[in-house]
């Protein structure tokens, strides 16, 4: 209890406590090995290590992290530990460790054993939107969004995601601008600003996705196509992606 009270806000500004997180659930795993909840918190510390990029995780975290979700799912980990899991076949930086298969079946397991918990639903519609199947991802993070009154900012970046996969720029647009500005940072290489832009471009609203795209020169590492291409992490479905990328195209940015 105490470690997962260090874990809950996932705050990347706050190493310090996922390394005491850590110790104490080190400790809780060699106490009992069979303890389903402590090896999907320790994965989970793992996985922040890679997912904030000043924390510089790298592959021999991923692996870290993976194997222990793992153990937590063959343990009976309840749903937790198969969203997680879903996350990390999802996103992993390295696409050796990536697989959209393994990421929806977990995705949907998660949902099945809690149908009711939100950031289940957010984490299958994120998997479902990455995976080109729009119109569903939509009817599950509408869902996760009337189960939580005051969901967090990931929920509107995968609505938005969701919406512009399914082909509705123009409230893909809505859900992103609530975004831009205040947390164009998510802890990933994600930036919702130029899924916005994409979202505008789409819309007819050339001149302001142009205008995005201008705000993020000297802003953003990304200075091409292909450099945002390559940050996209989990985007499996080829058509979307491309839809995506050449919505950025209309608003200026150069291949």
């Amino acid at each position: 209890m105490a470690a997962e009270a260090l874990l809950d806000g996932r705050d990347w500004q706050r190493r310090e406590t996922n390394e005491q997180a850590r110790a104490l659930l080190q400790t809780a795993v060699a106490t009992d090995p069979d303890d389903a909840k402590a090896w999907a918190d320790l994965g989970l510390t793992y996985w922040l290590e890679v997912q904030h990029l000043a924390w510089g995780g790298g592959r021999r975290e991923m692996a870290r992290a993976i194997d222990m979700i793992e153990r937590a799912v063959a343990r009976g980990g309840g749903s937790d530990a198969h969203r997680l899991l879903a996350e990390m076949r999802l996103l992993s930086p390295f696409p050796e460790m990536r697989s959209p298969v393994d990421a929806l079946a977990n995705a949907r397991a998660a949902v099945t054993i809690e149908p009711g918990e939100t950031d289940n639903l957010a984490v299958l519609a994120h998997v479902l939107a990455l995976s080109g199947h729009g119109a569903e991802a939509v009817r599950h993070i509408e869902r996760a969004l009337h189960l939580d009154p005051t969901p967090p900012g990931w929920y509107r970046q995968v609505a938005g995601l969701s919406y512009l996969v399914a082909g509705e720029p123009a409230r893909a647009a809505e859900a992103f601008g609530a975004l831009h500005g205040a947390g164009t940072f998510t802890g990933t290489r994600w930036w919702p600003g130029w899924l916005l832009a994409s979202s505008l471009a789409q819309a007819g609203r050339t001149d302001e996705a142009a205008a995005i795209i201008q705000a993020a020169e000297g802003r953003r590492p990304e200075r091409s196509i292909a450099a945002v291409a390559q940050s996209l992490d989990g985007w499996s479905d080829h058509d979307s992606r491309e839809r995506f990328l050449d919505g950025l195209r209309r608003a200026g940015l150069p291949d």
